[in-house]
């Protein structure tokens, strides 16, 4: 299958069209004189402007432009708008500005970069998961502004980017010469983004081998081997860091025909889709991949699957069905499409982190010259690939794979097709030809999983010739048959296709089976809007946690219960309330008095509380259910208002937020549970702003073979750890210091002798 190119198709009114505009204005409110000042300052060049904050000016100094420059060249590509194209034009400029003034290829805007590199090319990688060499994940950062350029050159025609981004990746290809293949792995250890993907397109966009052998170096192998062999191994790994790796496996595989990589990188997709996924396309909680056989925990956690994994799962997503289509991988596409993607999006503005899935929380939405986390990056590029995989052609033919209002033109075939309804919103697709090839085409027409009975097409409104349309299949090894509607004829300027359609309401159980269910309208799905109440910090500042929505948490006990004795059952209490607009009744649950349950498109709940999976309980089981509700209740939310700050050692955001540092320290994992060790130290930076805190708490794994650990708070010692026998975790709460006073708190851990600390999974300030 191809793609065809992205300035073929534009949105048409619509939710799509809606969203692309608000991504575009968002992205030109920013100041691209700011988004290039850590790349000025480490290239040595005076200041014109000030550097925006947060992760700008946090450690992640410089991401932004990259993303900035990918989405302007993708808006300039899919618009008729002038200034997108107009700001790739000043990013490049100011990137090859700053190349230029340090004259060796390299521009970046890591700090301290020239010095950390010139380390890293001596061997001195010291790597952890989200630190190389005392530097914040240097790799993802500089892949970041890699991608950027690529993207100039193939959506906005930047030769300059071209240039610019062949000159950073030989000044790479001088560092790496020195660098034998156990240092070079060993850096892998940090994560560091697709630059396996961005490496292996440059080598496709430019011809030249030196940089798919580049992309080589990045495969990273402690992944590769199991994925090779079919095992999963991703229990409490860092999602994302993972899923960007695979589309290296997929891209670098196109680009060397490598059937090897192919077949790893689509077991993992599979792996993903199939058990480790949500019913509205995300994964992950707390950015790590949950263990697969315990979903029903992945619900209390108000910090939920995170917009960055969902676009490089749409990215793998999209690469897989060009290579093979098939029903499951496009389903996923559409699905994460226009449920996640589309709900990540504040209508007014603004771009979400974490999606929770814990019934009645809620997102938190950036603001756009305060919020600079990975996840806005990447919401600055997902709007503007809405048409992507809408239309795409084989052997002549035109395949319509989503129901997307657009327009599609391709004048060097004489042909423009107008698709002016979404479904499952309009019950039929609408296509229009305005214009046509004097040769007959095929138009295949998919016909979705998510359709009740046998299609009806017509054409000019009636009915096809000779009967029903013909159906064509399409099935992609191990996955499921992709059916089409072909229509073949002569068109003409005028001609209209219709296919109505009948969405299913369907349920869908946890991806492990456990007792929780979501409801799906066709595609779309559907969740409870909750209250407005408690939202704090919804519209976030620039403080490092502020992509986390800290309210309180609601009572899972007072959840309304779906009743049913089998999973066939569950979608037989859904009821659509009005044939006008996409609102459902949810009967057959146990609420409390007076309550009604609607349901309707959660991409289109903001500003609210939401229900996205209910609790589910045989009518003769209700009790029990609600007891079990009840149990979970008393020790999270115990937990979570005890709680004045946490940190979970060894998982990335969590540290890096809280200001982590260390020496001869490192992170692992055990049975899918990150931990942190040491045979020197490492601290994290706390926050009690009222001194409310009157204990430390310690989650401790068992640590055969571990010494004394000292424990120091703002620099007093607190305790000192001895391991004991224990073969399970255990907890202790150390008492803090009485006069200790209200604000910042340096929690340290450090090894007492020569033996390793203890293993630590958490550390948690409490009242």
């Amino acid at each position: 299958m191809q793609s065809l190119p992205r300035s073929a198709v534009r949105l048409l009114p619509g939710p799509f069209l809606d969203a692309q505009a608000t991504a575009l204005d968002y992205l030109l409110s920013l100041d691209t004189d700011r988004l290039l000042a850590p790349l000025r300052r480490e290239a040595g060049l005076p200041a014109v402007a000030e550097s925006y904050g947060n992760w700008e000016n946090s450690g992640l100094d410089g991401h932004t432009v990259g993303h900035a420059l990918s989405g302007a060249a993708l808006m300039s590509a899919v618009t008729d708008d002038p200034r997108p194209r107009a700001m790739v034009e000043r990013l490049v400029q100011g990137v090859v500005e700053c190349q230029d003034a340090l004259g060796t290829g390299y521009v970046g805007g890591v700090p301290d970069g020239v010095r950390l590199w010139r380390r890293v090319a001596t061997g001195q990688v010291d790597p952890d998961s989200f630190v190389l060499g005392g530097a914040w994940v240097p790799w993802y950062n500089l892949h970041k502004l890699f991608a950027g350029l690529l993207d100039a050159h193939r959506h906005a025609g930047s030769d300059l980017a071209l240039a610019a981004v062949r000159r950073l990746a030989d000044w790479w290809d001088r560092v790496a010469a020195g660098m034998d293949d156990d240092t070079h792995e060993a850096m892998l250890r940090t994560e560091f983004g697709g630059m396996c993907e961005a490496l292996a397109d440059l080598a496709d966009v430019t011809g030249t081998d030196r940089y798919a052998a580049l992309a080589r170096r990045f495969l990273d192998r402690s992944l590769l081997q199991p994925l090779r062999e079919h095992r999963d191994v991703l229990d409490g790994m860092h999602a994302n860091t993972q899923i960007a790796k695979a589309v290296g496996y997929q891209r670098l595989g196109e680009v060397v025909d490598d059937p090897g990589l192919r077949d790893a990188a689509r077991f993992f997709w599979r792996t993903m889709t199939r058990h480790r996924t949500f019913s509205f396309g995300g994964n992950s909680v707390r950015e790590h991949l949950h263990p697969r056989d315990d979903f029903g925990s992945a619900l209390e956690s108000p910090e939920g699957p995170e917009t960055c994994n969902t676009y490089n799962m749409l990215k793998l997503s999209r690469a897989l069905f060009l290579e093979e289509p098939d029903a499951e991988v496009l389903d996923h596409y559409e699905r994460a499409t226009v449920n996640h993607i589309l709900s990540s999006l504040h209508p007014k503005g603004g771009l979400v982190y974490f999606t929770p899935v814990r019934p009645g929380h809620y997102r938190v939405v950036s603001t756009p010259q305060n919020c600079f986390w990975c996840c806005v990056g990447t919401g600055l590029e997902n709007h503007a690939k809405y048409g992507e995989l809408v239309y795409t052609a084989e052997d002549g033919d035109l395949f319509v794979n989503l129901f997307i209002a657009s327009r599609l033109s391709l004048p060097e075939r004489n042909l423009v097709l107008e698709q002016t309804t979404t479904a499952p919103y309009d019950s039929e697709v609408l296509l229009a030809v305005r214009s046509a090839p004097a040769t007959p085409v095929a138009i295949h027409l998919r016909v979705p999983g998510w359709h009740e009975g046998p299609p009806q097409v017509r054409v000019n409104g009636t009915p096809a010739e000779g009967g029903p349309a013909p159906l064509t299949t399409r099935r992609g090894e191990g996955g499921r048959p992709l059916t089409y509607v072909r229509l073949e004829r002569q068109w003409r300027a005028g001609d209209t296709i219709t296919m109505r359609l009948r969405p299913r309401v369907s349920a869908e159980l946890l991806p492990d089976g456990s007792p929780w269910v979501s409801f799906r309208y066709g595609p779309t799905v559907l969740a409870a809007e909750g209250d407005r109440g408690d939202l704090v910090g919804h519209f976030a500042d620039d403080s490092r946690m502020g992509h986390v929505a800290g309210g309180p948490l609601r009572p899972l006990e007072h959840l309304p219960v779906v009743l049913a004795r089998s999973t066939s059952e569950l979608a037989a209490g859904v009821r659509r309330l009005a044939p006008d607009r996409p609102a459902f009744a949810l009967e057959h649950v146990d609420a409390r008095p007076g309550e009604s349950v609607v349901l309707v498109p959660f991409a289109g709940i903001h500003e609210s509380r939401y229900v996205l999976y209910f609790p589910v309980a045989e009518p003769e089981r209700l009790q029990e259910r609600r007891a079990e509700l009840r149990k979970a209740d008393e020790a999270a939310l115990t937990l979570y208002d005890r709680t004045v700050d946490a940190v979970a050692a060894g998982e990335q955001q969590p540290e890096s937020d809280h200001r982590f540092e260390g020496q001869d320290t490192w992170s692992e994992l055990t049975d899918g549970v990150r931990w942190r060790a040491a045979t020197g130290w490492w601290s994290y930076r706390l926050t009690d702003h009222a001194g409310a805190a009157t204990g430390l708490q310690v989650i401790l794994l068992p640590s055969a073979g571990a010494g004394p650990t000292r424990v120091l708070v703002d620099g007093q010692v607190l305790d000192t750890l001895t391991p004991e026998a224990e073969t399970e975790e255990v907890s202790r709460v150390l008492p803090l210091h009485a006069d200790r006073p209200a604000g910042p708190v340096e929690v340290r851990f450090e090894a007492v002798g020569p033996a390793a600390t203890i293993r630590l999974r958490e550390v948690r300030l409490v009242r």
